[in-house]
C-alpha cells in the first residue's frame, strides 16, 4: 500500500482541522486528504457512504475502510499513531475505540462549536458578513 485517499467533511470545523493535523504528520503511508464533495466524483460507487457523513478512506489497492476501520486506517498511516492504531485494533480494546469514534463522530459538529472550530465554509459565510470600516479621505 502506498497511499490512502481519506475523505472528510470539509463542511465540519473539527474534520477540516483535523485533515491539516494529519497532513502535517510524518507517515508511513501518504494520505490524500480529500474533501468529501469531490471524493463522490472520484468514487461514485462510494457516493451514498459518502453523502451519509461516514468516515470514508480508500486505498490505493482498492481497499475501502469506513467509519472506526477507517480511522484507524488514519492511524496506522502515521509514524507516531500507528502503535495506538495496532493497540486499539485488538479484540480487548476495538470495542472502546468503536464507541470513542461513534461519540466522537456523531458529535464532531457540537465539539466544533464548542472548541470554536470554524470549517472554511463557515468562515468564509461569516467573513461574507462583516463590513469592513471605511477609509476616511479615499474612495475605498
Amino acid at each position: 500500500m502506498r497511499y490512502l485517499t481519506v475523505l472528510y467533511d470539509p463542511r465540519c470545523g473539527l474534520c477540516t482541522r483535523l485533515a491539516q493535523w494529519m497532513r502535517a504528520q510524518p507517515k508511513w503511508i501518504a494520505l490524500r486528504l480529500v474533501p468529501s464533495n469531490l471524493g463522490r466524483r472520484l468514487y461514485p460507487a462510494l457516493a451514498a457512504r459518502i453523502d451519509g457523513e461516514e468516515l470514508v478512506v480508500v486505498s490505493d489497492e482498492g481497499g475501502v475502510y469506513l467509519g472506526d476501520r477507517a480511522w484507524l486506517m488514519c492511524l496506522y498511516a502515521l509514524k507516531h499513531y500507528r502503535s495506538w492504531a495496532q493497540r486499539l485494533s485488538r479484540p480487548a480494546l476495538l470495542p472502546m475505540a468503536r464507541s470513542a469514534f461513534a461519540i466522537l463522530s456523531g458529535n464532531r459538529r457540537r465539539i466544533s462549536r464548542w472548541l470554536g472550530l470554524l470549517s472554511d465554509a463557515e468562515l468564509t459565510a461569516e467573513l461574507r458578513i462583516v463590513n469592513p470600516p471605511r477609509c476616511h479621505g479615499t474612495n475605498a
